[in-house]
């Protein structure tokens, strides 16, 4: 058989070329950030290291539908909102390698394995959806894109990322290309209703924008009425409905499943599901007889309208959003001093460097976007032309836009969509430079490539005059695995700590812990927080109210109540604070006395 030369091969076949780059350097970093695991992981996210503890607690016997926190805020415990969908795939790595090594080498491989798995398998439906969509260069650069751009390669998908919003972005890639696809309408009304349900049941940061994907198909329909789009928002709905029910059932213990909750999938956001799949269905029966848009968008919002009403006793307490019941001063806290919850218009005063460098991408992609959209509207075309499909691809990116004024973190949902507009930019640039050879059109390039899949590269000259002062995440001078570990010669404890030591507590120690950021219990939020604010009296109160029979801090670490600074310094000594002797000098333990 005579050989293909590579230079054919790579020509005939780019997105395959690129997709083996790509996954091989997903791989690369994971098995270079995984050999690091067992003494790094403890600097991960808080995120990261509880759901660890949280699929160990499962594994060890904890129920299925019990998520509850035993060891923070003992004896209750804290019931915490998360989806055991996500400890599932984790354990699904972890169980097969804690046959032959010990389970804590077990834990860290699973740990490396499940973030590098869901990177993979984005860049395989970014990869061939683009492909589908624009042709194989436009989706050769989407790989690139995705994988060079920090937010969607490092930010959530390295070695040890267990949180659940690589799965989020996961499925918003996946609800995105079902939202635009030409063809197939049952397949991708499926696909993309039962990605959405997924990703509310994993956390319902990516309700608003489902909603507004869910806008994009609707408004197919109506100004595109034909049976195909008909079929695609049909088959979208009852997926999205089933699914979610589906993923509600299996999560949702049965004595839990008449309690509303505003946090997680539950019974007020199936009301809303229900409400949007009626009335943006119902009008299509009668469409045949009363034709006409404004029929059938008067139709919709009158039906959305009685069942908000009716359903209003149900939704009226989440309106204020998940932290609507804590105490005033604990949601000025969240929305001041926890980053990833902190608005844009915040996050920019004190993150300004980072933020452009999450920005710049999404904006660069969408500007190029627009531009070339623009320039090719007038063209003649029917149906989901791949025009039209740039069109609304770049709307659900300027509806991104606004969530993110709502929470910064909300910008990995809009980063869905960023490769695809960027390879579809870049194809276009780069099929006008093949055509013109342009020195300006090759400059373009280069500018719209760096700026949408590296744009440290043009912001890391600017870091020294708009990065603000690089403030240090409480605890992380003593969050080490090591001398952690030295912790457990005490016998078990119930520590009152720092809010960043809660997790790492859990995960490492035997002890129990009276502070972790988790807003279903204000107490354990508040006391590793605006607790550690607090001089002695009042810290003293605070710890005998909330049962500690520890203290731990940070040596030399810099609090703000002057009275634990002392302490931590050495430079106080109280009487109902008895020093507890340990083998490393990184933290401080203090038992209390009567």
């Amino acid at each position: 058989m005579k050989a293909v030369p590579l230079m054919k091969f790579c020509q005939e076949r780019p997105l395959l070329i690129v997709l083996i780059g790509a996954i091989t350097i997903a791989i690369g970093k994971a098995v270079a950030t995984g050999l690091q695991m067992e003494d790094n992981f403890i600097s991960m996210g808080n995120d990261d290291i509880m759901r660890l503890v949280m699929v160990r607690d499962w594994l060890a016997g904890q129920s299925w539908f019990d998520t509850t926190q035993y060891r923070l805020m003992p004896p209750e415990g804290v019931l915490i909102h998360w989806s055991r969908y996500i400890d599932a795939g984790i354990a699904a790595f972890i169980v097969p390698f804690s046959y032959f090594m010990p389970m804590e080498k077990a834990e860290l491989i699973g740990a490396a394995i499940w973030p590098t798995v869901i990177l993979i398998l984005t860049l395989l439906v970014i990869g061939f959806g683009t492909k589908r969509l624009f042709g194989p260069i436009a989706a050769s650069f989407a790989v690139l894109c995705t994988i060079l751009w920090p937010l969607l390669s490092d930010l959530h998908a390295q070695a040890g990322n267990l949180d659940h919003h690589n799965i989020q972005i996961l499925m918003m890639v996946i609800f995105v290309y079902a939202v635009v696809w030409p063809d197939r309408p049952v397949s991708a009304g499926i696909s993309g209703g039962l990605a959405a349900a997924f990703a509310l049941s994993t956390g319902l940061e990516s309700l608003l924008f489902i909603v507004a994907g869910g806008i994009v198909l609707y408004g197919r329909c109506v100004f595109d009425p034909r049976a195909q789009t008909q079929r695609l928002l049909i088959a979208f709905s009852l997926a999205l409905a089933a699914g979610s029910l589906v993923f509600w059932l299996g999560i949702t213990a049965p004595a839990l499943r008449a309690l509303p909750v505003c946090d997680q999938l539950g019974t007020p956001m199936l009301s809303v599901i229900a409400i949007a799949v009626v009335a943006a269905l119902a009008p299509l029966v009668l469409r045949g007889r009363i034709p006409g848009a404004v029929f059938q968008i008067s139709a919709t919002l009158a039906l959305t309208g009685i069942g908000l009403a009716i359903a209003w006793p149900l939704l009226g307490p989440c309106v204020r959003g998940p932290y609507g019941d804590l105490p005033p001063e604990l949601q000025e806290m969240i929305a001041t001093r926890i980053t990833e919850a902190k608005p844009f218009l915040i996050y920019v005063q004190t993150q300004l460097f980072a933020a452009l460098g999450f920005m710049f991408p999404v904006v660069v992609a969408l500007v190029s976007g627009t531009v070339l959209w623009w320039s090719q509207r007038g063209k003649q075309g029917t149906g989901q032309t791949q025009n039209a499909i740039l069109g609304q691809l770049l709307l659900l990116g300027f509806f991104g836009i606004g969530v993110i004024f709502l929470q910064m973190r909300t910008v990995i949902l809009v980063a869905s969509v960023v490769p695809a507009i960027g390879g579809i930019c870049l194809a276009a640039l780069l099929k006008a430079y093949l055509q013109t050879r342009s020195l300006a059109t090759a400059a373009l390039i280069f500018i719209v490539a760096i700026g949408i899949s590296a744009p440290q590269i043009l912001l890391n000259p600017l870091k020294p005059f708009i990065q603000g002062p690089v403030t240090q995440r409480e605890g992380a001078n003593c969050r080490n695995h090591e001398t952690l570990l030295a912790l457990n010669d005490v016998p078990p404890a119930v520590i009152m700590n720092s809010t960043n030591m809660g997790a790492p507590l859990l995960w490492v120690t035997h002890h129990s812990t009276l502070s972790a950021p988790y807003h279903r219990s204000p107490d354990a939020f508040m006391n590793g927080v605006l607790g550690f604010d607090l001089e002695e009296t009042a810290f003293e109160d605070l710890a005998r109210n909330q049962g500690a029979t520890h203290v731990l801090l940070c040596a030399g670490q810099t609090y703000v109540s002057d009275f634990l600074t002392g302490l931590a310094a050495g430079e106080l000594s109280v009487a109902w604070l008895r020093p507890v002797p340990l083998s490393n000098d990184d933290q401080l333990l203090f038992a209390m006395q009567d």
